[in-house]
């Protein structure tokens, strides 16, 4: 069952990963996973091993995670200057393959999906969701990325994991659902991976969510008022369509 966890960078993706890991996802080695630091307190439940490849294959197109490179000729996960990245990849997945059920964490999977579905057949993909303005909030303070380039970037990870993933094939879940009702959001998760967790388990879990250290919370209202593009605040309205769940999300 091996799971890729996407989404913008700053989306919850860090979040969302710890509380799978806490409910028996392998992540990693620990001497593998980044280390928790100011931005990221809870740690980042991201594997160095994948983390390094995606920014090769970024490289080697000519982009990186903060300027993503043209991908929209389709195949381009199969162009031969990425044949040792493939290589790298298809090694990397045999040594995932023996800790059931495993799966990682990296924002850079929303944009280099294609080439890990081309290794891993029925790649299962969690697409984890945050207001863009909140994104850009957290980007600009981390990065000093201006607004509008933080909004663009938000654009394009989005559409593209969207756009390589199949409906059948994932899930979308937005970060406010956690922060709203943890247990409930988690359990829908868990149930579509088929990951079974003890009661004790998804209590410990849901405990590690903390709401004091989400510091940028916004409305839709705040987004269109803060001169987002019609096309993001569409994509955006789209994905919470799509994340919809009993949950009423605090930016709706």
């Amino acid at each position: 069952m091996p799971l890729c966890i996407a989404g913008m960078h700053r989306s919850g993706t860090s979040m969302i990963s710890n509380l799978l890991y806490e409910c028996g996802l392998y992540l990693g080695p620990e001497k593998d996973l980044l280390n928790a630091n100011k931005w990221n307190a809870g740690g980042y439940w991201e594997s160095r091993s994948f983390m390094d490849l995606n920014d090769d294959i970024l490289t080697a197109l000519g982009g990186s995670w903060d300027c993503p490179p043209p991908m929209d000729t389709p195949g381009w996960e199969n162009s031969a200057i990425l044949d040792r990245f493939r290589k790298q990849a298809c090694k990397l997945v045999r040594r995932f393959r023996r800790r059931e059920p495993w799966g990682w964490k990296d924002p850079r999977n929303s944009l280099t999906l294609p080439l890990w579905q081309s290794i891993i057949p029925n790649l299962k993909v969690l697409i984890c969701v945050r207001n863009p303005l909140a994104v850009a909030e957290s980007v600009r303070a981390r990065d000093g990325m201006s607004l509008a380039a933080a909004f663009e970037l938000w654009h394009t990870y989005n559409r593209r994991v969207l756009a390589a993933a199949p409906p059948e094939s994932r899930f979308i879940t937005h970060s406010e659902s956690y922060l709203a009702n943890p247990q409930t959001e988690l359990r829908r998760v868990l149930e579509w991976l088929g990951l079974g967790t003890t009661e004790d388990r998804l209590e410990r879990a849901c405990a590690r969510v903390k709401p004091e250290l989400v510091h940028h919370r916004v409305t839709m209202d705040e987004l269109v008022e803060a001169g987002a593009s019609s096309e993001l605040v569409q994509c955006y309205q789209q994905l919470c369509d799509l994340a919809s769940s009993d949950l009423a999300f605090a930016d709706h």
